[in-house]
């Protein structure tokens, strides 16, 4: 599935978690000249070598997604027309960007 996922991507550091670690996920990646930042599992016989500052960039953005989901109109997308979804998440973005608390 990860494939599927990464067919349209070219040229570019691919970021994921251990749960994509494997070969060919890997050289298909690299088939398609982008880097793959993936750190190896624990049981891997020869370690990975990756980009950990790029890969440290990761939490920052999880914890941002995980930030826009807190608000309920976002998470269970409320609002069927594309362009009131897309403000509800600017509004959201500059909710967190201000810190505001507003429920």
């Amino acid at each position: 599935m990860a494939d599927t996922i990464t067919a349209d991507v070219f040229g570019c550091y691919v970021v994921e978690d251990m749960g994509y670690d494997s070969d060919a996920h890997r050289d298909f990646l690299r088939s398609q000249n982008n880097v793959p930042v993936i750190p190896g599992r624990k049981n891997r016989k020869v370690k990975i070598i990756y980009d950990k500052a790029i890969y440290k960039l990761r939490g920052g953005i999880e914890r941002y997604f995980g930030k826009l989901k807190e608000n309920k109109r976002i998470c269970l997308r409320f609002d069927k027309e594309d362009q009131a979804f897309l403000s509800f998440i600017a509004l959201a973005a500059i909710k967190i960007f201000f810190n505001l608390k507003i429920s």
